[in-house]
Order: structure tokens, then C-alpha cells, then sequence
């Protein structure tokens, strides 16, 4: 296999390559055939096309590294991630963005705990982030008195054999891999394995490992989601009194051999095998194996009554447990990628820097040179961004279940009966029942002699603020579109937060309310003690989704039409008001429909580039679809957002008037 390293010009000219060459010589020690090339200016997509990009003649490279600190396009003065997102969609090879130290000194670099300075942070992991680059390695820096790039053995030793085990996947026959899918079991004893954020993760499993199956793996399927969660979480697991089934034991003195560095583990957890999950003389692996997929439970990562201990100390190290797990994946069972599957692991919060990880840090130390895919939520950028840096992972996105209104149940249901019937005939005993049944629900409003009907208008908006709350709809799977009705709510959702025109500001309910007759503002205001303005939301609430439901319902080129004419005779809106939404919402129903969360990781496991995508709220950013893309944290030239930009113009406006 063959490795692109691109190297910056004026460094290459100054003579300035010790790095370079050491890099060039760990790459080559693993049998990869190394092409370094670089560009003049800031813009290295050139060399890519020029000595990267195969043709009939010559084939390409397998993965490419960026040794130069930087973004692909514009260097350190600015970044054009669309640009060079282009190109490495073209090159379609995985992408690794490495980091000389250049503003700090090698010896700084070792003694900070946070790692690089923030900075170096910024332009040499988050912007590069913004490309699709992965695994933020430090590999040199100045020394000493010296401002020659120094290499950093132990880690470039890292890096080349990670590169090297990258391009072995992507030249392996599906059919020879094999794979660790890894999932997850906190707080433990108390009936959380397979647990992560807004994901269904058996039935995920399940639809991942038939995908593995149809694309050429070697794996047993079994017959149902809840035949393979009873394979992992019972099995012999209650003869071996654990939490999951016993999958392989690793002797100890096995261990000893294979992770010598369990000896930096024995100041806090004593000599192996400590604790957890062993019998006296091995480990327990907890997980099943099937064929050439294992799916193995992570351990737990601090004691069993303190499991937060590790994360709360500064100076620590991983149980003996959770090391041997992850040697085992290495060294026994020897899997060629593993997969943390979902939001999220313990992995990426092991002791070690922030950021510019070094080969002694524990997240490196434990993965080493595995392939590592992280699926995770694609509306968590913060701890998405600790997984990618911290634990050289490639993550893919997966939607979170869309938000629909929580409605009405049990006794709020019955006392909105209730309210209904007050406001069709108001009567002394009808009072007592509302405020009977409001005090039983914890609603504690006034009664006024005087005005009964403000305090009626207080609990009806209570109950509406109830029945309009956004509440995840249920967990998501791998692979699959929301239903009809969750796409109607996520959808109406979303036209109630942005622009419905590009002529204005005003939203989707705002104009439906004006088309009606209705002041959309000084209805928002009276809702709160007017229950004729209640009436009056749900009227305009009903007309909205009502028309998304119509759009959504539609065949594909009936959409606008069928929506326009439902709003012309509802709320006299005259046919083509709301096309610009309409566009948009068809574009994001579209992607709603085709998420890429399984083809994104099978191409990821091919050893093909997985384009990036922001992380964030679907509804605050649709830009997040389509799911299956490797997230990033911040771009930097999205922010400050339009609405945050208008928002502060009019606080600026009130303060200077």
C-alpha cells in the first residue's frame, strides 16, 4: 500500500526535515510505499491532484497524511473546507491530520496536561476537523535551545503503525475482516448494557450486522434484536456472575506480556488483576462473538461502588479490567477496526491531555494502532469532539429520535375537558372541579372573585405550555427514517424557528396567524391569561400541521401544490408564499429519508474518505444532514449565526434609543 504525506514548501527548502524523513522512515519499516509531495502557497490541492489522484497509469495513494499543521486550502491565514472537501471526496481515501508543535516546545508540550495551546488547537485540529481530518497526533517540535523540527519517536512509531493498519483495511476482503463492535454498560449492575444516548441500540446492532452480512462480512446473524441481546446479556452470564456473557479469558500473565505497560497501572489499582471481572487468574471478556464480529461490553472504568472515581482524579490510570479489554481486541482476537457504538464510551475520558494526545497518554496507549469508528449523536458537538481527539476516532453521526409535542394525557387530559366545558358554560361548580383538579396536579394559580376567567386563562396556558413541550420521539435506529407523523412534528417544528419567505422574517405560524386575521405577537402575549387567545394558537397550530402533513403526505411533485391550496382556503395565503420553505423543507425531508449512518460507516471500513458534517440540533441546523458523516465541533465561519446577528442589531437599536 501507499501513503500521500504532504509537507509544506518553505519546509522542505529550509532543510528543516528531520521529521520529515523519520516519519518517511517508520512508514516505509511497515512496508508502505511513501510519496511526499507539497505545493507552493497555501493551497495543496495541486500536489493531491498531481501525485495523490490515481489514473489508468499509476494508481493512487491508499491514505493521506497532512504533516503540515494545517488546513488544506488557505493554510494558517484562512481555511475553504468546501474546496478541499471536494478533493478528498475525489481522492476518497482516509485522511489523517498530524500536528507539529509550533508554538511550544517539545518539553512544555510533555509537562502540560491540557496538551497544545489553544491556539495550536485551533488551527492545526479544529479547523482541519472542518475538512474530515482525524487522529490530531502530535509527531514533532523544537527542542531545547534548537528550533529544528524534532522527531518524537515513540509517537511517530504510532502514527506509522495506525497509518499502516488503515491501509490493511482498506486492501482486506470484507470477508477476512474482522471487527469489534464495542458497546456500552453504565452506570453498571443495574441493567444498562447495550445503553447510549437516544439510540435503540440492539435493534441498531441488529440492522448493522445484516448490513455487514449483504456487504461480504463473515457474520452469524441472529433471528431477531431480541435474540441478540439475550445472547450478550445472558448467555452464562449468570453462572459467571456478570453483568453480560463471558465471550474469551485472558490469562493474566498473558496480559502481562502483551500490555506491559499494566506495570504504570499497578500504583493505583494494585497488581493484576485487581477487582473486576477476573476469576483469580483470568479476565473475563464480556461480549459474543459472531463469526468475524464480536460486540464486546466495555468494561466498567472505575470501582464498582465509585464508578465516576477515575474520571474525578487527574493523576490515574484505567483498572486492569478495562486495559485487558482492550488488549484483548488487539492482540488475541486481533480485530482489524473497532466500532464504539454510541454516545457514548469511557475510551476517549481516560487519564491524558486534552488535546495533542502523546503515545503515554491512556486513550493511545489503549487503542493503539486500531482503526477506531465512533458512532455518535450527531446534536452532542462538545463530547463528539473529546472522542475524536482523544481516542483517534473517525465518528459517524446518527440522528436523534425528531421532537414531537408531548400532548395531553390522564389527568391533564381530563381537566382541559373540563376548561373546555367552563368556556362553553361558565358555572360556579364547573370553577371548583378546574381548581380541584388543577391543586391535584401541582398547578397552584389564584382564584380571583373578580375574575375567575383570568385565573381559567392562567391553568389553560399551563396545560398548553404542557401540551406544546418537544419531547424526543422514542429512540432511533441505525439506518431508519422517522414515521410519517414524527417527520410531520419534526417538520412543523422546524418551520416554526426560521424565516418562511426570503422577503422576511416572519415564520411559518406568524403568517398563517396574519392570513387568518389574527396579530401573531399580541396573540403570543395574551395566550398567557386569555383563553379565547388559546383557542385562537390551536386554530393556527392546526392549520400549520395540517399543511406540513399534507406535504409530507404528497407524492414528491404534489407537495407545494396540495399544501398551497389547503393554506389559500384555511388562511387566505395566496398559492406561492411559501415556496422558499417549501423548497427547503422538501430538500430536508429528502435527507430525513436516506440516512447514510450504515453506508457511511461500511465506506469508512472500505478505507474511503467520510465526508464531514457540522454537529448540532437538527432543527437549529439541518446542515447535520444527512447522518452518517464524521462530525465536527465549530466552524468558525458560521458563527455568529443570522438570527444571533438580527437579535443582537436590536438589542443594539434598544440600547442606543
Amino acid at each position: 500500500g501507499s501513503v500521500g504525506l504532504l509537507a509544506l514548501r518553505g519546509v522542505v527548502l529550509s532543510g528543516n526535515t528531520a521529521h520529515l524523513k523519520a516519519l518517511t522512515a517508520a512508514l516505509e519499516a511497515r512496508n508502505l510505499s511513501v510519496r511526499i509531495a507539497y505545493a507552493s502557497g497555501l493551497d495543496q490541492r495541486p500536489a493531491i491532484e498531481h501525485f495523490f489522484t490515481g489514473d489508468k497509469k499509476h494508481p493512487g495513494v491508499d491514505l493521506l497524511i497532512n504533516a503540515t499543521g494545517f488546513s488544506l486550502v488557505g493554510g494558517p491565514a484562512e481555511s475553504r473546507p468546501a474546496e478541499a472537501r471536494a478533493t478528498l471526496q475525489h481522492l476518497d481515501v482516509g485522511y489523517i491530520g498530524l500536528v507539529p508543535l509550533t508554538l511550544q516546545r517539545v518539553d512544555d508540550w510533555r509537562r502540560d496536561a491540557t496538551g497544545l495551546v489553544p491556539v495550536q488547537s485551533a488551527l492545526s485540529v479544529a479547523i482541519p476537523e472542518i475538512e474530515g481530518a482525524a487522529e490530531p497526533l502530535v509527531f514533532c517540535g523544537p527542542s531545547g535551545s534548537t528550533d529544528g523540527m524534532l522527531p518524537l519517536d515513540a509517537e511517530i512509531s504510532q502514527i506509522a503503525d495506525r497509518a499502516a493498519r488503515r491501509v490493511i483495511l482498506r486492501h482486506t476482503s470484507n470477508a477476512q475482516k474482522k471487527l469489534a463492535l464495542v458497546i456500552f454498560n453504565y452506570p453498571p449492575n443495574l441493567g444498562n448494557v447495550g445503553t447510549a444516548a437516544y439510540l435503540d441500540v440492539f435493534q441498531s446492532l441488529y440492522e448493522l450486522l445484516q448490513a455487514l452480512k449483504a456487504d461480504g462480512y463473515t457474520v452469524e446473524v441472529p433471528t431477531s434484536a431480541d435474540e441478540l441481546r439475550r445472547m450478550i446479556v445472558e448467555g452464562n452470564a449468570l453462572a459467571s456472575g456478570t453483568d453480560s456473557n463471558v465471550a474469551a479469558r485472558l490469562p493474566v500473565n498473558e496480559y502481562r506480556k502483551l500490555f506491559p505497560a499494566e506495570a504504570d497501572i499497578e500504583p493505583f489499582w494494585g497488581r493484576a488483576p485487581g477487582e473486576l471481572l477476573n476469576d483469580g487468574g483470568n479476565f473475563y471478556i464480556l461480549g459474543r462473538q459472531l463469526g468475524n464480529v464480536f460486540i464486546g461490553v466495555q468494561p466498567s472504568f472505575g470501582y464498582e461502588r465509585d464508578p465516576m472515581r477515575l474520571l474525578m482524579a487527574k493523576d490515574a490510570a484505567p483498572n486492569h479490567a478495562f486495559a485487558a479489554f482492550y488488549t484483548w481486541l488487539r492482540y488475541v482476537y486481533q480485530a482489524d477496526a473497532v466500532v464504539h457504538f454510541g454516545t457514548h464510551g469511557a475510551l476517549e475520558f481516560m487519564p491524558g491531555k486534552q488535546v495533542g494526545m502523546s503515545a503515554t497518554c491512556w486513550p493511545t496507549r489503549l487503542i493503539g494502532a486500531l482503526p477506531n469508528f465512533y458512532y455518535y449523536s450527531v446534536n452532542n458537538p462538545s463530547e463528539a469532539a473529546i472522542a475524536k481527539r482523544r481516542s483517534a476516532a473517525t465518528l459517524v453521526s446518527y440522528l436523534v429520535p425528531p421532537l414531537q409535542q408531548a400532548g395531553l394525557y390522564k389527568g391533564l387530559r381530563a381537566l382541559k375537558d373540563t376548561l373546555d366545558r367552563y368556556r362553553s358554560a361558565p358555572d360556579a361548580e364547573l370553577l371548583e372541579d378546574i381548581r380541584v383538579q388543577a391543586e391535584k396536579l401541582g398547578m397552584n394559580a389564584e382564584i380571583s372573585a373578580d375574575n375567575p376567567d383570568t385565573y381559567v386563562g392562567k391553568i389553560g396556558h399551563e396545560l398548553l405550555k404542557i401540551e406544546e413541550r418537544m419531547i424526543p420521539a422514542g429512540l432511533h435506529v441505525l439506518g431508519k427514517s422517522p414515521a410519517a407523523a414524527e417527520l410531520v412534528d419534526f417538520l412543523n417544528l422546524t418551520a416554526s424557528f426560521r424565516p418562511a419567505t426570503r422577503k422576511s422574517t416572519a415564520t411559518f405560524p406568524a403568517m398563517v396567524a396574519a392570513g387568518i386575521g389574527y396579530d401573531y405577537a399580541a396573540l403570543r402575549e395574551r395566550i398567557a391569561s386569555d383563553t379565547s387567545a388559546q383557542e385562537q394558537w390551536r386554530q393556527v397550530e392546526t392549520i400549520c400541521k395540517e399543511a406540513i402533513r399534507l406535504f409530507v403526505d404528497s407524492a414528491q411533485g404534489d407537495r407545494q401544490h396540495r399544501a398551497d391550496l389547503y393554506l389559500r382556503e384555511t388562511a387566505r395565503i395566496a398559492p406561492g408564499t411559501f415556496h422558499d420553505l417549501w423548497v427547503f423543507l422538501g430538500d430536508l425531508l429528502a435527507k430525513l429519508l436516506a440516512p447514510q449512518e450504515v453506508q457511511g460507516l461500511l465506506h469508512g471500513l472500505r478505507g474511503g474518505f467520510i465526508q464531514p458534517s457540522p454537529s448540532n440540533d437538527v432543527v437549529r441546523d439541518p446542515g447535520v444532514l444527512p447522518t452518517g458523516r464524521n462530525v465536527y465541533s465549530l466552524d468558525p465561519y458560521r458563527v455568529p449565526s443570522m438570527a444571533a446577528m438580527e437579535r443582537g442589531g436590536r438589542l443594539v437599536n434598544e440600547l442606543l434609543a
